[in-house]
């Protein structure tokens, strides 16, 4: 499993000044993005090309073209003709439910912020994930003393007591197996009294599927991308598998380097929110949004500042409080 999940997981190095959009024939720019050629065979787009809402597909022989649709994250086989919307619309910037016109699909926030009287995971981000062994962090609870942790499955189970908010997977405890589910419990305490507690689930996806999506990644790095370019496509096929664990270290390796480029950091702001964590998502909206103004990038501004709407809107739903168990 080791080698599998260093093969998808990848670290891309930015380029100082390398444009977000790849130069496509007769345009260089587009608006709205629906995907990417990635096959040889129209006779418009070179391999690589950003197709948008309204382009025609022009195959050769009456063959078909394959496209990386951003919205989905997956691959489709198309035949000439305009890019039918019902395969592949236009990428939502969060694709959570909740927002205030519909206030049905909303889910109610695991925890409070830092310092609240229940500790809130951070990570896992998602129920699914490729690593085997992942770190497991929390916010800090008003005046704990020490946190338990605790893994269990139908096949083990372990835990261990630690006066801090992060735990490295034991290298003596066996690791996620593909197909199990599991559940990671972190108990706050108070001079050894246990008052309260969050929970996530975490299941490891399974071997052929690690190895599709894999598969995947290599046909885009193949492609010969700008750098931010390549992160951007292979968070739409992370975000496609709800592999936020993924795609959110990914995009924090991204961004540390110092990118000047706001969708990065509004990107990762998205994905911070799927992942119920408004206060690290509102820190990269408002990076995004002050890239956005200095750069004079008024369509990621205007996304970043929608992205910190919803982050006020999400601080406004009830928490959850989990009794000690």
């Amino acid at each position: 499993m080791c080698c599998l999940t260093s093969l998808i997981l990848i670290h891309l190095p930015l380029l100082a000044n390398v444009p977000l959009i790849r130069v496509r024939r007769n345009q260089v720019r587009c608006e709205p993005q629906l995907g990417r050629i990635i096959s040889k065979g129209d006779k418009r787009f070179e391999v690589g090309s950003l197709i948008c809402q309204g382009d025609e597909l022009e195959v050769l022989n009456g063959g078909s073209v394959q496209l990386l649709c951003f919205s989905s994250g997956k691959f489709l086989n198309l035949p000439s003709g305009t890019i039918p919307l019902d395969k592949c619309a236009e990428s939502e910037q969060v694709s959570s439910p909740c927002n205030p016109s519909n206030t049905d699909g909303c889910r109610i926030q695991k925890g409070g912020t830092e310092g609240s009287d229940e500790p809130t995971i951070i990570s896992p981000y998602s129920t699914s994930t490729l690593n085997s062994r992942p770190e497991i962090t929390w916010t800090a609870v008003k005046g704990a003393t020490s946190y338990k942790v605790k893994v269990k499955s139908y096949e083990f189970g372990w835990e261990k007591v630690v006066n801090q908010t992060r735990l490295a997977y034991p290298s003596d405890e066996k690791e996620f197996q593909p197909g199990t589910p599991y559940t990671i419990y972190v108990f706050a305490y108070i001079d050894g009294e246990a008052f309260s507690y969050d929970e996530t689930f975490v299941d490891v996806l399974s071997v052929a599927k690690q190895e599709q999506i894999a598969q995947k990644i290599k046909r885009i790095k193949d492609l010969g991308l700008p750098p931010d370019e390549t992160i951007l496509d292979v968070d739409a096929i992370y975000t496609a598998e709800n592999l936020l664990n993924e795609t959110i270290e990914m995009l924090k390796t991204a961004t540390a380097t110092g990118s000047r480029n706001p969708t990065l950091y509004r990107v990762l702001g998205d994905r911070y929110l799927e992942g119920k964590l408004p206060k690290e998502a509102k820190l990269e909206y408002l990076t995004a949004a002050s890239l956005a103004k200095s750069s004079k990038n008024s369509k990621e501004l205007q996304k970043a500042q929608s992205g910190l709407k919803l982050v006020e809107f999400y601080n406004q739903l009830p928490t959850r409080t989990n009794p000690p168990q």
